[in-house]
């Protein structure tokens, strides 16, 4: 059997990553032609069919599926060694997360990542929604649930308890009898965890969601505005409230928090996985949050 052509497996990698002939010409700077051309090269040497072709595109087969996440491992390890012995480290590390982890954790002690690690830039990405770490050229993410999510690979960086805060006035008016229904409830529109589920979890002895007035926000970035400018309680998880907490900006009132089994998780392909930064930073991130706890 010939050797493939470097071509015809770096055609195939992209198609397979990318998703279609367009955007695998576009990356390899050649004509949806050439790629394929190559492809049907690269199946008649390898006496396999790699892709069925229908009506919407190109699919990977079953011996596709097979090889081509291998094709873009291997690529990822050749790049790695190529920018490992250049004159240059990789200057740049793009990290995604959600606004608040960034705003109340990441960004406060990214001091300390760039004393220690100076060589490397963070260049940060805050959404709330699952990236597509190809297309959108991510290093590593960072998540919060259960660590369920298909195609990458995960690692918990910290557990997390979800736990009631608000500001010491709140919580006197909210351990008084007299006031505490009184008292409104931030309601967290992309929260894991609602009011009900907490207040049953904890055993219902502590409030009545159905009794307080509510305020209603789309994420915790703005849940913990509105926490700390008295606007109501919030279920919060402390990674992002512990330095509001430390400051006495917020308080803990005497009431147990709730193990829900979530966390945060460093998430990443399995190509990036283990790329030196990546690695870094993911060690630098547990370090971090043991620091913190």
């Amino acid at each position: 059997m010939p050797q493939p052509s470097l071509k015809s497996l770096q055609a195939a990698e992209a198609v397979g990553r990318l998703g279609s002939l367009s955007r695998a010409a576009s990356s390899l700077n050649v004509t949806p032609s050439a790629v394929s051309h190559q492809l049907r090269l690269l199946e008649a040497q390898l006496e396999v069919t790699l892709f069925d072709r229908t009506d919407t595109g190109l699919v990977p087969t079953a011996k596709g599926r097979l090889l081509l996440p291998k094709l873009t491992e291997g690529f990822q390890v050749i790049s790695d060694g190529l920018a490992e012995i250049s004159a240059k480290p990789r200057p740049l590390l793009t990290v995604s997360c959600g606004l608040a982890f960034a705003a109340r954790f990441l960004v406060p002690r990214l001091v300390n990542w760039n004393a220690e690690h100076p060589d490397t830039e963070i260049r940060l990405v805050t959404t709330s929604r699952l990236v597509d770490f190809d297309r959108e050229d991510i290093d590593i993410a960072i998540r919060f649930g259960k660590g369920e999510w298909p195609d990458v690979k995960t690692e918990k960086i910290v557990d997390q308890s979800i736990e009631l805060v608000c500001t010491p006035g709140l919580s006197k008016a909210f351990l008084a009898q007299a006031t505490a229904s009184k008292v409104p409830l931030i309601v967290d529109e992309q929260s894991l965890v609602s009011w009900p589920q907490w207040s049953s979890s904890v055993g219902n002895k502590y409030l009545d969601p159905s009794r307080h007035p509510v305020v209603r926000v789309p994420d915790a970035s703005l849940s913990y505005e509105a926490a700390v400018s008295g606007q109501g309680l919030w279920l919060a998880w402390p990674v992002l409230t512990r330095d509001a907490v430390a400051s006495g900006i917020l308080v803990r009132p005497d009431i147990p928090g709730w193990d829900a089994n979530l966390g945060y998780w460093a998430v990443s392909t399995a190509s990036r996985w283990r790329r030196p930064q990546v690695r870094k930073f993911r060690a630098w991130l547990h370090q971090t949050c043991a620091a913190a706890a």
